[in-house]
């Protein structure tokens, strides 16, 4: 992200969290007596942040659902061919954030530092969270369908790490955020970092060789198995359990990934996928709500292609849209299922 757009960015979520009369540096009320709760004031600060906003992400211009879309060639995926190196010069050109970003985000700003056509390995929010839970900064705590949740430790709280939540598209979300010294903390340790993504490439180059040597006993040349992208035939699709309810994105993924074939050499579907079909269309449309927290909303034609919000509460008590898909926005993705993969 440009320089420009990080400090309009952050302009946009400090104005918009003084006009709710919080304080964007401690996310503190404001005491009844400050001038940002003055209504007038608050107003003013409300306007400037959608007017920043509107700079962030400008709308686009809503495109008319196409019936027959061409497929698209799918670009070679790109396997890494040499290790990872984070080279000081590399990691000077890290910008250090006053506002708190998530493990999983600054993971994403180190990887933009590597250069373009490297084939290096990137780092992983794995390769990461281990190195830090060696360290005692991140604890391992029990998450929804078993999944474990690395999470600040006493210690990794006094270092700067911090445990927030939000609920995003739909999904209440417990993850761990880094402010300026946590950020400064795993810089000093990212060669240990960039040794465990090492060890995970050196790890894939010996079963690659293993498949290899395995291929050329069989008389294949050692050439390497691709899976294909994700299709189904109109028998599979027909078997699609339709009901009258609306569903979330990832419960159509899940039903159109149990249609394959249990042997089928193909690529499951990711519900990102189903979900950035439907932005591309003009159904749904970015938006970012008070806090700075972007999520996906059903534009006016969504709503008429059979997108729906259902009002929930989430786990920390406050209220949210989840976004749903009934009948006919369910048989939408059937109708372009092949172009989905």
């Amino acid at each position: 992200m440009p320089v420009e757009s990080r400090i309009l960015e952050r302009a946009e979520q400090y104005m918009r969290k003084l006009s709710l009369g919080v304080n964007p540096l401690n996310e503190e009320a404001l005491p009844d007596s400050d001038i940002c709760k003055q209504e007038r004031i608050s107003k003013c600060l409300a306007y400037v942040a959608d007017y920043l906003q509107q700079r962030l992400v400008p709308k686009a211009p809503q495109q008319a659902v196409k019936k027959n879309l061409k497929r698209e060639p799918r670009p070679a995926r790109k396997f890494a061919t040499a290790e990872l190196n984070l080279s000081p010069e590399m990691l000077s050109k890290y910008e250090m954030t006053e506002e708190p970003v998530s493990l999983s985000g600054f993971v994403r700003r180190l990887n933009a530092l590597l250069p373009e056509g490297s084939g290096m390995i990137p780092l992983i929010y794995s390769d990461v969270a281990e190195i830090l839970t060696r360290e005692g900064v991140l604890l391992k705590e029990p998450g929804e369908k078993g999944k474990d949740m690395n999470l600040p430790s006493p210690h990794g709280e006094e270092m700067g790490f911090m445990r927030a939540e939000a609920d995003i598209h739909g999904h209440h979300s417990v993850f761990t955020k880094c402010n300026a010294a946590a950020q400064k903390f795993i810089l000093e340790k990212i060669q240990d970092c960039v040794a465990l993504a090492n060890e995970r490439f050196a790890k894939y180059q010996a079963q690659d060789a293993a498949r290899e040597n395995a291929g050329e006993a069989a008389g294949d040349k050692g050439s390497r198995s691709t899976k294909e992208r994700f299709h189904l035939t109109d028998a599979e699709l027909a078997k699609y359990p339709a009901d009258d309810a609306p569903v979330p994105v990832s419960e159509i993924a899940r039903r159109l990934n149990d249609l394959l074939a249990p042997d089928a050499n193909i690529e499951k579907l990711y519900f990102k996928s189903v979900l950035d079909w439907f932005v591309a269309q003009g159904l749904l449309e970015s938006k970012t709500d008070a806090v700075g927290k972007t999520f996906f909303y059903p534009t006016e034609a969504g709503f008429a292609a059979g997108i729906v919000t259902e009002q929930r509460i989430g786990k920390n008590g406050k209220n949210f849209d989840a976004v749903l898909y009934g009948p006919a926005a369910q048989k939408l993705v059937l109708e372009h299922v092949n172009e989905l993969g």
